[in-house]
Order: structure tokens, then C-alpha cells, then sequence
């Protein structure tokens, strides 16, 4: 039988939307690769009877119970009473929790206040879980609720005492204990760009049914679709065999689509693939953003082979403009005529006809090569402003430029969709353009 688990994370900043509950993410993967499944995440203010309902609730439909929060010294932490209450177990002193306060207080040369007493008062029948580094010792009762037994474990909410304690007691002495299969859940994520999400499920027929087994999730961020295949399994070999199928009809479906797994973006696959072909890349952007820049400098940095032949790196640097027009007087400069004969006058206003602003970019794309010694570069000229996204009524023309080793690319996009997602989205087409360019000179590297 399976370990079922509920989450409770407790504190006004929580509900209030103050501080963001990262602890019922960081113990959903912890349970998860020791075999658990966690079934509820439940976020509780500082209210006592509120508290008392929460684990109560959560009894009468999990095996454990993992709290966080709550176990310090002040009016407002009220765990341990509400496990007291909610289990008929009254609070009692535990005197080696209240020796080790009190000596965690002197070697920092301070009395330990009265207030710091209530952190050694434990439900009775409970263990202290050691806290190396924090006054609040953590609490493990057992428990039954309606003939099942039912195990609670309370922790701090500070992260890194929550997750030192976790490592050294919860994890390899308590889960051991209530785990009766060896089964852990395994995950791998697949990376998609270039379709939307209902699309993706159009031709991946049955594939996101609840109940097959290995289970496919799909989820949308910034245009970028990802697919989490997810299943039960005794080791990670297994669980390549359970999960080779649903892989291969992914890839079959969606083809160059996929650009990737794991915690991969898109801009890590640009960045990776000039390294492999030894490339250099340069990117203008024009209008009110820009994101390649800053995505492929980030990207560039967690590379393990950061730099090509000669030390240099694959991302030679990005230009922003706000006007295409700056960015043709940028480029022209008077020490290289050369250059300035090559740029026809720059169309100063959106009534330029589309083939003339085209035209424009990719010379600017090639100039742009030329001057910062790249063998890529990439133009992309429409990024809307907050303003216009809002006020807008239908999609906006985006032009791409790519010069790619002595090639050109062009294209022409309408793109549109919220505020919040379509500046990521114009820069992706972009890094997309750069990606197919190089998969279609080095077809060895798909």
C-alpha cells in the first residue's frame, strides 16, 4: 500500500500572500523520491482553531502529515497546541528540548527569555526531532484516527533548518518506517516550442488520460509547452523502460517541435548547439524590450564548455534599440564607408513598406556579423511597448532577419497574446529561427 501525504504550511504570511511557500514544494519532491505521494498541499493562517481543522481534515485522508511552521516562541505559533488539541494529546515538557534551548542561548552568551520554554513543550506521546541549528525542536507523534494510523511530523518553517532536519532524522529514520513498497516516482520532462498547448494534445491522441500508466502532464509558460511523463518504478531503469514508449510517440508526433528535456530552455539549446558547431552569435533587438541578450548571456554562463576554440565565447553580445533607425545610424558609423554604403537609408517610420524594413534588417543582420566577428546574427524588429500590448486589438508584425554563415533567413510573424507572455514569445521565434539554422547546416546534430 502506498504512503499517502498532506503538506500543511502555516503562517499569516502565507495566506496573505506575503511570502511564497516554497517549503511544501522543496518536501512534495523530497516525499516523492522516497516513495510517497503527496496528495493536498493546505496553507493555514496563524488561527489556532483553523489549524485544528487543517489536521484533523488532513487525518481522515493521509498516512502522514508534514507541517512546517509555526514552532517558534511567540503568540502566533501555534502548531504544537493545535496537534495537542487536534489529538487529544496535551503539551508537557520535554527536558532535554528546554536543556538544549537553554544551552543554544548560552554559548551565544545570552538567557534564554521565559517565552523560548513553550519551544520545549511537546504533545504527549511525541518525539523531538533534533534541530541542529534552531531552538524550535520539530515534533513526531503517532497517532490513530478511526482505526488507521496516522503520523504527524511539525518542522520549522525556516527552509534550511526545515531541510537539514529533514535530511538527517525525517528522511532516513522516520519514512523508512511508514514506507511498505520500495517504489519512488520518476519524471522526465520534454520541451516544446513552436505549437500551442491544445495543438500538442490534437496530435498526441490519449496520451494526457488520467490512470495510464506512465501519467503525461502538460503545462504552458512563456510559450514554451512542457510535457512531464511521470510513473512509479523500483529504480531509474525501470522506469526508462515504462516510459520509452510514451517518448517515442512524443517525439514522433512533434518532431524538431521538441527542443529539449529536463530544466532546459530554449536559449540553453542555442547556446549548446554554437559551441558544438564552434559558432559565434550576435543579436540586435529593436523596440520597447529585449530578452535574447540577457537570456543567452545567462545561458552562455551554464554551459559546462562555456567558450570556443581560442577562449572566446559563443554569444559575442546583443544590441537594443528602441528605433530601427538608431540602430542603422548605430551600425553606419563614419570611420567605415564600406559599411555606410552598403545601408540604404533607414526607414524612419511603421509606413516603410514591409519588403523595405525586411530588406534593412537583414543588412543590418550582416553588418552586425561583420562587426562583432560572429557567425550568426540575429535582427528581431517589433517587441510592442506595455502600452500598445494593452490597448492592443489583434496581433503585431514581428520581423526576424538571420544571417547564418553567409546565408540569410527571413521571416515575418503576427504575434500576439498577454502582456505577460508576448515579449517572451517574440524572442523565442527568434531563438527558434537560430536553431533550426544550425540544425539544417549540421543535420548529424538533431
Amino acid at each position: 500500500m502506498e504512503l499517502r501525504a498532506e503538506i500543511i504550511a502555516v503562517g499569516d504570511e502565507l495566506v496573505s500572500g506575503q511570502r511564497l511557500d516554497t517549503n511544501s514544494q522543496w518536501l512534495s519532491r523530497a516525499l516523492a523520491d522516497a516513495g510517497g505521494r503527496v496528495v493536498r498541499h493546505t496553507t493555514v493562517g496563524d488561527d489556532l482553531q483553523a489549524n485544528i481543522d487543517a489536521l484533523r481534515s488532513a487525518a481522515a485522508r493521509v498516512d502522514l502529515i508534514v507541517c512546517t511552521g509555526g514552532l517558534g516562541p511567540t503568540q502566533d505559533d501555534l502548531t504544537r497546541e493545535a496537534i495537542a488539541a487536534a489529538f487529544d494529546a496535551p503539551l508537557e515538557l520535554h527536558q532535554p528540548s528546554l536543556e538544549h534551548i537553554q544551552s543554544l542561548f548560552a554559548r551565544r552568551g545570552r538567557s534564554m527569555p521565559p517565552r523560548n520554554r513553550l519551544q520545549a513543550m511537546l504533545p504527549r506521546g511525541s518525539l523531538p526531532i533534533d534541530n541542529p541549528h534552531g531552538s524550535a525542536p520539530g515534533i513526531d507523534l503517532s497517532t490513530t484516527v478511526d482505526g488507521r494510523s496516522v503520523r504527524i511530523v511539525a518542522l520549522p518553517g525556516v527552509p534550511a533548518e526545515m531541510r537539514e532536519m529533514w535530511s538527517c532524522t525525517v528522511g532516513p529514520k522516520i519514512l523508512p518506517q511508514l514506507l511498505s513498497s520500495n517504489l519512488r516516482q520518476f519524471f522526465h520532462v520534454v520541451k516544446v516550442f513552436g505549437i500551442g498547448e491544445s495543438d500538442v494534445e490534437a496530435r498526441l491522441p490519449g496520451l494526457f488520460e488520467r490512470g495510464r500508466d506512465p501519467t503525461v502532464g502538460i503545462t504552458v509558460s512563456r510559450a514554451t509547452i512542457t510535457l512531464r511523463i511521470a510513473s512509479w518504478a523500483r529504480d531509474e531503469t525501470e522506469f526508462r523502460q515504462k516510459a520509452a514508449a510514451t517518448l517515442q510517440q512524443i517525439h514522433q508526433a512533434l518532431g524538431d517541435l521538441v527542443f529539449g528535456c529536463g530544466e532546459m530552455e530554449l536559449e540553453d539549446r542555442v547556446a549548446a548547439d554554437l559551441v558544438r558547431v564552434g559558432w559565434r552569435m550576435v543579436a540586435l533587438e529593436i523596440g520597447a524590450s529585449s530578452w535574447v541578450g540577457d537570456w543567452l548571456q545567462a545561458a552562455t554562463g551554464r554551459l559546462e564548455v562555456p567558450t570556443l576554440e581560442g577562449g572566446r565565447s559563443p554569444f559575442a553580445g546583443s544590441l537594443a534599440f528602441a528605433r530601427r533607425a538608431d540602430a542603422v545610424s548605430w551600425l553606419r558609423t563614419d570611420r567605415d564607408e564600406a559599411d555606410s554604403a552598403v545601408l540604404p537609408t533607414p526607414s524612419a517610420t511603421a509606413a516603410a513598406e514591409p519588403q523595405t524594413q525586411v530588406s534593412e534588417l537583414v543588412e543590418l543582420a550582416e553588418l552586425a556579423a561583420k562587426r562583432f566577428a560572429a557567425d550568426v546574427a540575429l535582427v528581431i524588429d517589433g517587441y510592442p511597448s506595455e502600452r500598445e500590448m494593452v490597448a492592443a486589438t489583434s496581433p503585431f508584425p514581428v520581423r526576424y532577419a538571420l544571417w547564418v554563415g553567409g546565408g540569410q533567413v527571413v521571416d515575418q510573424r503576427q504575434l500576439g497574446g498577454h502582456p505577460d507572455v508576448l515579449g517572451p514569445r517574440i524572442a523565442k521565434v527568434g531563438l527558434d529561427l537560430v536553431r533550426r539554422a544550425i540544425t539544417d547546416r549540421h543535420p548529424t546534430m538533431v
